[in-house]
């Protein structure tokens, strides 16, 4: 029976199959979760997102850890979402061992930003003069971060607005700020604790503090 690290292995060479069939445009990414800190293991076509190997684990990978959506699901397709201005269409495929525990993903992120230009060209073209309803498709922004730290810098920008520092929240904010970092899967990453508290400029321990109050 193989271990996990032979499952992982025979992964990488699927990985690197998938990405010669279908083009540049398709990143073929390959995570280890025995540490998701740096859980990419393999990447081809990075330009993509512009990941190195050594990446931790994207936002949405950890939700997907966090809630567990991978024990009723062999994979999760056509995730929608824009990384340096490009659209990306993603795909999941949970590597589960003998005894269905996860140790491993594979993940496909299509470029298809060109596709869409083409198809709103011939869209313009075709019905140029029309009336037509102007909706704007509201599409989530999907992080590939290359480190733990730009990671939690950009959830704090999000979760904070960039408005207000940690001194000027009161005592439940502090608590819905650690909730929402807890929630993103931050604290799970190896050294998040000790990244939020030197970026948010408090001490480990009151970190831990208002994470026990959770």
């Amino acid at each position: 029976m193989k271990g996990d690290l032979e499952i992982l292995e025979e992964y990488r060479k699927v990985a690197k199959f998938m990405s010669k069939c279908y083009g540049e445009n398709v990143e073929v990414v390959l995570h280890d979760l025995r540490d998701v800190s740096c859980s990419s293991i393999e990447i081809f076509n990075n330009h993509v997102s512009g990941r190195e190997i050594g990446s931790p684990m994207s936002e949405f990978g950890l939700k997907i850890l966090k809630e567990k959506l991978y024990e009723d699901k062999e994979f999760i397709t056509n995730s929608k979402g824009v990384v340096g201005g490009k659209i990306l269409r993603s795909s999941t495929f949970f590597i589960k061992n003998s005894e269905e525990e996860i140790i491993g993903m594979v993940c496909v992120n299509v470029d298809v930003s060109v596709y869409l230009n083409i198809a709103y060209q011939m869209e313009n073209m075709a019905n140029f003069g029309l009336n037509l309803k102007d909706e704007k498709e509201i599409v989530a922004e999907v992080d590939f971060p290359n480190s733990v730290k730009e990671m939690i810098n950009k959830a704090l920008l999000e979760i904070l607005k960039g408005k207000i520092s940690w001194k000027e929240i009161d005592g439940e904010g502090k608590l819905d700020v650690i909730k929402k970092l807890n929630q993103k899967g931050i604290f799970d990453l190896r050294g998040g604790v000790s990244e939020v508290s030197e970026i948010l400029k408090v001490s480990e321990s009151t970190i831990y503090r208002y994470l026990s109050k959770i």
